[in-house]
């Protein structure tokens, strides 16, 4: 079953089953085209910026017994209000910091409930894991080569009785 987790609960506790939609190479690029008066063209503020990533998910679920479809959409609801992180099983290594867009349609047949749910991501790439690497003296290498630029969180935990000086943090910038 293909699924995804968000906010550390899995679809598949409400019997959700889900098929992509629309997914994206890259989010939409910022235009940065500036209109000078008295000139043809515009200038162009190229940058490496990009907007929102918004992607859609059709959800399908059977309803369990005991319960309504509409019982199980508030469930499904209070599940996937506000903001979190989300984890599709394709790419279990991956994350993003996502909400739901707009409100999803949703049908329902007897026991049967249908929904599309378009998920805006923010910023727009993936995340990928936490590396925990203890430093010893000398160079360290650390080998984490994401594939977007995007601000890095690094943390220097000193976890023994000495102090640490000369810690030397250099990044180097991927090339293709």
């Amino acid at each position: 079953m293909s699924g995804f987790s968000f906010k550390g609960v899995h679809s598949s506790k409400f019997g959700i089953y889900t098929q992509d939609q629309s997914r994206t190479l890259l989010p939409p690029k910022r235009e940065g085209k500036i209109t000078i008066p008295g000139r043809s063209g515009y200038y162009d503020d190229v940058g490496a910026v990009y907007n929102e990533r918004a992607e859609s998910v059709l959800c399908s679920f059977v309803c369990p017994e005991g319960k309504t479809v509409p019982e199980v959409c508030r469930e499904i609801a209070y599940w996937l209000s506000g903001s979190g992180r989300l984890i599709f099983d394709r790419e279990p290594d991956k994350y993003y910091l996502a909400r739901l867009s707009g409100g999803p349609p949703m049908s329902q047949h007897l026991k049967y409930g249908e929904f599309t749910i378009t998920w805006s991501y923010n910023p727009p790439f993936a995340f990928g894991k936490t590396i925990t690497e203890p430093l010893k003296n000398g160079e360290n290498v650390i080998d984490y080569r994401g594939t977007a630029e995007a601000p890095c969180v690094i943390v220097l935990r000193n976890t023994s009785e000495t102090d640490i000086s000369n810690v030397t943090i250099t990044a180097i910038k991927r090339s293709v």
